[in-house]
């Protein structure tokens, strides 16, 4: 039924493209390059593009650094002003970087594309600039399917009401039907949650079912801890969900550990759950677990974020999900501290930073948890540069390249010529980062 219209979406092929540049040959080669796959329009100066952009809008706008009049970063600001939802472009020569990496971070602009470009590597900037704008479309359809459901719950919930304090004959069938239409909603709301937690798993490089594992772990903490009821299932969908802020997050921040990123990528990267707060809030019963997943990231003395809590401030089920998402994330490559522990270095870490970083007595009861909890949660899947593949990794999805085309199968296990063409390809793609999902191997 959501889960259809979703997979609908987001199988069609479009995409509107405006190519900005004075040399009308270096536009037509523009256009073809890219005029097979998606809608193109061309502009031989930024008056003329802002021209057309006031006419018709456009998913992608794709501009040349140098143009008389107005340059193309100048060009890009303004449509950073005007049209926010516009992915930004910026096609530039190597005595203009200086100008180019100035505009990247002051201008918003998604890439910049040195000149002469590679063909295929801007294919592949195009391809993923239109796969962000698709996932935000999804992402707002969402929310709107969110308010329509919750008004229609609330809707057959006074009707229900109304029903109950009359006393006709016609009252019970009336309410039998209510409570198969509100039983109808129950089971769209969960097939909805798995279909938010897929998204987030793919978005993320996450094994499909980690999300599960690590949501159920985290639901026995709670019961450990005291948690009962409503309070449990809340801490279990906060858990299932932590992530969904991070849909929007750019690729060079998702691969990343904090202790490498700049500080733009760390402001960035520290919004995310108030983005994953923001999006939950509008489904009412994920309420609490929106409130959960907010602080979550929050730290026991007080040096976490968004809000700098500290002690009980913090919310008990925040205190829980932050000490089940760090053992989970310690055992991952691109960590916080830069480096992956196994489980019983995990474990060792937690206890001592408890007291600074975590609740000492909720970490104490979260290693007799660990001595209960049969199943592992850390994913059987890696995402690493192509640079570092070796013969007998096998991989854990379908390789594509920056063109989109499927190079390798899920399944493949690498051998000498695979790892030979994919070294060739991390050369002829420097630069341009190719990750590469691979099944890890636990007893190297």
């Amino acid at each position: 039924m959501f889960d259809d219209y979703l997979v609908q979406e987001a199988d069609e092929k479009f995409g509107r493209i405006l190519l900005v540049d004075d040399e009308p040959a270096v536009l037509q080669a523009l256009k073809r390059l890219l005029y097979r796959q998606y809608q193109v329009e061309t502009a031989s100066s930024g008056h003329d593009a802002l021209a057309k952009l006031s006419e018709e809008p456009f998913d992608l706008i794709i501009s040349d650094m140098r143009m008389p009049g107005m340059s193309g970063a100048d060009l890009l600001a303004i449509c950073f002003e005007r049209w926010p939802d516009m992915t930004r472009v910026l096609i530039t020569g190597y005595s203009d970087l200086e100008s180019a990496v100035k505009a990247v971070n002051d201008g918003n602009i998604f890439r910049y594309v040195n000149k002469p470009w590679n063909n295929e590597q801007l294919r592949g900037i195009v391809a993923d600039a239109l796969q962000r704008n698709l996932l935000k479309d999804l992402n707002e359809k969402l929310q709107a399917r969110v308010i329509e459901q919750n008004e229609e719950l609330a809707r057959l919930n006074r009707e229900l009401e109304k029903k109950f304090l009359q006393k006709s004959d016609q009252a019970g069938e009336a309410e039998a039907k209510l409570e198969g239409a509100y039983r109808t909603l129950v089971q769209e709301f969960k097939s909805m949650l798995h279909m938010l937690v897929s998204l987030v798993e793919r978005r993320n490089g996450e094994e499909p079912g980690s999300s599960e594992r690590l949501a159920r772990l985290a639901k026995l903490f709670g019961e450990f801890a005291g948690l009962v009821g409503e309070q449990v299932q809340d801490l279990y969908y906060a858990a299932l969900l932590k992530n969904i802020g991070k849909i929007t997050l750019p690729d060079s921040v998702l691969v990343k550990s904090l202790t490498v990123m700049t500080p733009a990528e760390k402001k960035e990267y520290a919004r995310f759950t108030i983005n994953g707060q923001t999006t939950l809030m509008l489904l009412e019963p994920l309420q609490n677990a929106a409130n959960i997943i907010r602080s979550h990231m929050e730290l026991y003395n007080g040096k976490g974020f968004p809000d700098r809590l500290a002690m009980d401030a913090i919310p008990r089920e925040a205190r829980l999900l932050r000490i089940v998402t760090d053992y989970v994330d310690l055992q991952r490559e691109y960590n916080f501290l830069g480096e992956r522990l196994n489980e019983e270095a995990s474990k060792a870490y937690l206890l001592k930073m408890a007291g600074q970083r975590y609740d000492r007595e909720l970490v104490d009861i979260f290693m007799e948890v660990l001595e209960d909890f049969d199943e592992g949660v850390v994913s059987n899947m890696d995402r690493i540069p192509i640079a570092e593949v070796r013969v007998g990794m096998t991989l854990a999805t379908n390789l594509i390249s920056p063109a989109g085309v499927v190079l390798l199968s899920e399944g493949t296990q690498l051998n000498d010529r695979h790892v030979t063409k994919l070294q060739a390809m991390a050369r002829q793609f420097a630069g341009h980062q190719i990750l590469l999902h691979v099944r890890q191997n636990r007893d190297e």
